[in-house]
């Protein structure tokens, strides 16, 4: 058993709480001061406890040590935990288990007046937030409502509502590209996806590829077509490099490729040709030939072999641009292109970028050796509202820095912040704003825009940003946001 204080009772009552968890909840754990290893709370503050608590109107449990509060852990999945600094190296110490133990735990340090510099090492320990000694209930509230906001979003909460081959499909306009790739013909039919460099061409093609039946199995060759060297990948498509001798050859036969060639060990799988209009012009007479007649002379044989290959390739946004100018060759482009993708950028799909962040920050600290970390809602909120000018790739990068950068295992808004530039992401930043100003601006403007966006609709805008209702109208109050854009309240 242990007690549970009851602000309306104004006594402690005996609560089993062993074997009632719950998945949502408002409890709050306070672990006293003096808290160490079976050390009981000092009497100079039980009654402070007891009317500060009093104050949350939340049911509350209160553990007279920290042995009890790992107990108690056990028992109930609390929204917040209590930790007295008082408690010294032992609160310190315990943190670091608790938010192993239970990550998405929000624990609250209450700051010790006789040991000032307890609080930074505390925030570097685990503890988001520090309140001074004695608190008051109403702010702890309001970081009770920021909970959610802080709390840590790990990639399996979300769902991808039109995956494709390992795709993140949320966004409308990936569920459009979606869509088309199911209706593209699983044949060897030609597959050309055009967007901005890091939009995830080569995913596009890799999702088509394994979609056939046995793709997974089959070989995906991928060749590099933006090069400074035009021999070099001459040979790594055919094996060999043309000559007058051979072009006349092969303008009344087949073309000849080499056993080591990409077109041979692309057979019976996918050849992808990254940046295709780059390519230089004699590659491109000759891929244009090797995809018409299907065949070529391999090696030394007299005789021409059949290339079952399927070709795809990517294209920047100046493929059209190519095409028209005679860079690209128009045979070339109509075999590739029997089925044109425009894969989307980053920027036109946020609603898939907290997913992709997820699962990013997931594979960052596999690859890293580091302790697992997730997003916070504000965070991704942050990281779904920037330009992306790189796309995925300039997302990844991003993602990787923080998983190194950060200290806390739940990556904040403030984290982010202090890695990203505004400029061109809806605002921009006066550089002499101090962090807290920063994000003010930010979490004003950002508010402001999905306002407009849902036309006023609060309950609308709540739901996009991730947030609960209350927390967005007491949000719109402390951020000064433009009443007038709350048209649900007239």
């Amino acid at each position: 058993m242990s007690m549970a204080w009851s602000p309306a009772g104004q006594t402690p009552e005996p609560q089993h709480t062993l074997g009632t968890r719950r998945e949502e909840s408002t409890w709050v754990l306070y672990v006293s001061c003096g808290g160490g290893l079976g050390r009981p709370a000092g009497p100079r503050d039980r009654a402070v406890i007891r009317e500060r608590l009093a104050g949350l109107n939340l049911p509350v449990t209160i553990a007279r040590d920290i042995p009890e509060a790992f107990e108690r852990l056990a028992e109930r999945r609390y929204a917040l935990c209590l930790l007295d600094l008082a408690a010294g190296r032992s609160a310190l110490a315990a943190i670091r288990v608790i938010r192993a133990q239970h990550p998405q735990l929000l624990v609250v340090g209450i700051a010790d007046p006789g040991n000032p510099a307890s609080a930074a090492e505390a925030i570097h320990a685990g503890f988001v937030d520090l309140l001074p000694w004695p608190f008051d209930p109403a702010e702890l509230l309001t970081l009770l409502a920021n909970a959610q906001d802080r709390q840590g979003i790990d990639a399996d909460r979300f769902e991808a509502l039109a995956a494709y081959g390992g795709l993140v499909a949320n966004s409308a306009a990936m569920q459009d590209l979606v869509a088309q790739m199911r209706r593209a013909p699983a044949g060897r039919g030609g597959v050309m996806a055009c967007g901005e460099p890091g939009s995830g061409r080569a995913m596009v093609a890799r999702a088509l590829h394994d979609a056939v039946e046995d793709g997974s199995s089959r070989p995906f060759v991928t060749v590099d077509c933006a090069t400074d060297e035009p021999e070099a990948l001459e040979r790594a498509l055919f094996g060999t490099v043309s000559d007058r001798r051979a072009d006349l050859a092969a303008a009344s036969g087949a073309e000849r490729v080499s056993g080591a060639s990409a077109l041979v060990s692309a057979r019976r799988g996918t050849l992808f040709l990254r940046e295709m209009e780059n390519a230089p012009a004699r590659v491109q007479i000759r891929l244009a030939r090797v995809l018409r007649d299907r065949e070529a002379v391999l090696d030394d044989r007299r005789e021409p072999v059949a290339l079952d290959v399927r070709p795809m390739a990517s294209a920047g946004p100046g493929v059209d641009e190519a095409l028209s100018d005679g860079r690209l060759r128009r045979d070339l482009y109509e075999r590739l292109a029997q089925t044109r993708l425009d894969v989307p950028p980053l920027r036109r799909r946020r609603e898939d970028i907290p997913v992709l962040a997820a699962r990013m920050l997931r594979q960052a600290c596999v690859d890293e050796a580091l302790a697992p970390k997730t997003f916070s809602r504000a965070a991704l909120a942050l990281l779904a509202a920037l330009a992306w000018r790189g796309n995925g790739t300039e997302l990844e990068s991003l993602v990787t820095t923080l998983s190194r950068s950060s200290r806390r295992l739940v990556i904040q808004l403030d984290d982010v912040l202090q890695q990203v530039s505004l400029d061109g992401s809806g605002g921009r930043l006066d550089a002499g704003l101090s962090l807290r100003d920063a994000r003010a601006q930010f979490e004003r403007d950002c508010i402001s825009a999905v306002l407009m966006r849902h036309h006023g609709r609060v309950g609308e805008a709540a739901k996009a940003l991730g947030i609960q209702r209350t927390n967005l109208y007491r949000k719109v109050r402390q951020l000064n946001v433009a009443r007038s854009l709350l048209a649900a309240r007239r």
